[in-house]
């Protein structure tokens, strides 16, 4: 009587923990197709994880290059276009906003393993770049005027450690 009681329970605690693992599988696919997930993506959908007006903006930059600049406003938001090489570091090295201002980063690293860590009042902006692969960041500017500085996350080459730039806020 006790053999099947066990066997019982041990079947009964399999099919729950199955029915937990088919839940938050559903729920990382839901949050990967909805662009509502927060892990720093490889090979998932471009532009995810941004409102609709940032990835029409990023459209319309890819299409639609400015001449002489990396950097466009287009529908309310700073479009920034970054190259990070070696042993240049990030171009440009400094991005100036309006407080409050929705900005996207399209960051390219031709060379090396690269990333884009940025400290602000309301969080942390930090994305990783591979070489062959756009990576994109979305974020809003900090409400209160200042400068910002981002630097390089990774042990990417000699000198990395001064490859930095400025968000200016005023």
């Amino acid at each position: 009587m006790m053999g099947k009681i066990k066997e019982h329970a041990e079947l009964s605690w399999f099919i729950v923990m199955m029915i937990l693992v088919a839940v938050f599988v559903a729920w990382n696919i839901r949050g990967i197709i909805s662009g509502s997930s927060t892990s720093y993506r490889y090979g998932l959908p471009l532009l995810s994880g941004m409102p609709k007006d940032a990835q029409t903006a990023v459209k319309y930059f890819d299409s639609h290059p400015p001449v002489n600049s990396s950097c466009e406003v287009i529908n309310g938001i700073l479009v920034v276009n970054m190259t990070v090489t070696q042993p240049d570091g990030f171009h440009p090295d400094v991005i100036k906003a309006k407080p409050n201002e929705p900005i996207v980063i399209i960051l390219n690293s031709p060379q090396v393993i690269t990333g884009f860590f940025l400290r602000l009042p309301d969080g942390v902006v930090n994305v990783n770049a591979v070489p062959g692969y756009v990576s994109y960041v979305y974020f809003v500017a900090p409400s209160s005027p200042g400068n910002y500085t981002w630097r390089e996350p990774e042990y990417a080459c000699y000198n990395y450690s001064y490859w930095t730039g400025t968000l200016e806020v005023s």
